[in-house]
């Protein structure tokens, strides 16, 4: 059943208003006085109310979030946004709120990329060389579909902060070259400019277009071979260059497929991205050995191995980034999210829903530590 909403969002292309009824005065005031055009406080706000078992706003328990203006009481029932000063307040349904703080996040994400995209053409007439951007479908509910966006180097810099990888990273070309796609960490910075999140983004070859990149992964589509021990993961060559992909395993019964299902197939591609330089190792035999050095692992082990095989890849600036992480630090690299706390290390798969594991903090060293042993020898 559809949520009714007590605001209305609109956007000239300039800025995102809300409209509301004077009763609920106090939740426009706190969308827009509060959260504002900051992306970062929308999602942590969303993260209060989420409802999810375990979260901070695990609805089982009361609790309370002070903001500059307002503030959120929750009862274990209602959320009720009263202005500091006691003036006025009005109570929420945690469900109506967290749709409102979806769909607040969806305007201002609009903006925001449209703003971004209004600057690249800008830039581009300057002569400043572009980048082509491959935006990955299924990346969230909001996002559907495929598609390429050319941007230039300077606003890749300014989205959150990039920072290259070193050169060894980058075996099948670099961002200028024109040559081959690259990689970049992607961090999610706080307003004090503090690293939040980690991530990888992939920038494909200038010169290609979706027309293309589709046909080009309907032909690998028709060689590819899966991996095993991971569902929905598979492995093949697209515009030349060794990629690693999930298919929804739901949906997708075999791969390769034939041309005549290739169509119906891609549909169902929910990822695919670049592998390293070929180490000439057997990194799904090396993941998969490694990966048995978490006996105490909670959860499916593929995930693990997924994090191993995807993620760390084959090179050791990966490992030595996921070493460095300190409790607190997120990273959402190719398939796996994960987060580290005091005692365990916890992976969240970005492709197959609900597919988590946790592994003991000590015992996720050891699968680090052998894993690269295993790509040494």
């Amino acid at each position: 059943m559809a949520i009714s909403l007590p605001v209305r969002f609109r956007s000239d292309g300039v800025r995102v208003s809300v409209e509301t009824d004077p009763l609920h005065a106090p939740l426009r005031d706190f969308l827009i006085n509060d959260l504002g055009e900051d992306v970062s406080a929308i999602v942590r706000a969303r993260g209060r109310v989420s409802g999810e078992p375990g979260d901070p706003g695990d609805l089982n328990e009361p609790w309370q979030e002070q903001y500059r203006y307002h503030r959120l009481d929750f009862d274990g029932t209602i959320v009720q946004v009263r202005d500091v000063a006691g003036w006025a307040s009005c109570d929420l349904d945690p469900a109506v709120l967290r749709k409102c703080l979806d769909e607040y996040l969806q305007e201002v994400g609009a903006l925001q990329s449209r703003r971004n995209l209004e600057r690249a053409l800008s830039e581009a007439s300057s002569g400043e060389p572009m980048a082509t951007s491959l935006a990955l479908g299924a990346v969230s509910p909001r996002t559907q579909g495929w598609g390429l966006v050319q941007t230039p180097r300077a606003v890749l810099e300014d989205v959150a902060g990039l920072t290259p990888h070193p050169d060894a990273c980058l075996p099948h070309g670099v961002l200028e070259t024109g040559s081959g796609p690259c990689w970049a960490d992607l961090a999610v910075l706080d307003g004090t400019g503090t690293r939040l999140r980690g991530g990888t983004k992939t920038f494909m070859p200038r010169g290609i277009d979706l027309e293309r990149l589709m046909a080009e992964l309907g032909k690998t589509l028709t060689q590819a071979r899966f991996v095993r021990a991971v569902p929905g993961a598979w492995s093949g060559v697209v515009a030349g260059v060794p990629v690693h992909g999930y298919v929804d395993p739901e949906a997708v019964l075999r791969l390769p497929c034939e041309p005549i299902e290739v169509g119906g197939v891609i549909q169902h591609v929910r990822v695919f991205f670049p592998a390293l330089a070929d180490s000439g190792v057997d990194l799904e035999a090396a993941a998969l050995s490694a990966s048995a050095f978490a006996p105490s692992v909670n959860g499916p082990g593929y995930v693990l191995m997924a994090f191993l095989l995807h993620d760390v890849q084959s090179h050791r600036h990966h490992l030595d980034v996921v070493r460095n992480a300190r409790p607190g630090w997120e990273h959402s690299g190719n398939a796996c999210h994960l987060r580290v706390d005091v005692q365990t290390v916890r992976l969240e798969h970005l492709w197959l829903p609900g597919h988590a594991c946790e592994v003991p903090t000590g015992e996720f060293a050891s699968v680090l530590y052998e894993y690269e042993r295993l790509l040494a020898t």
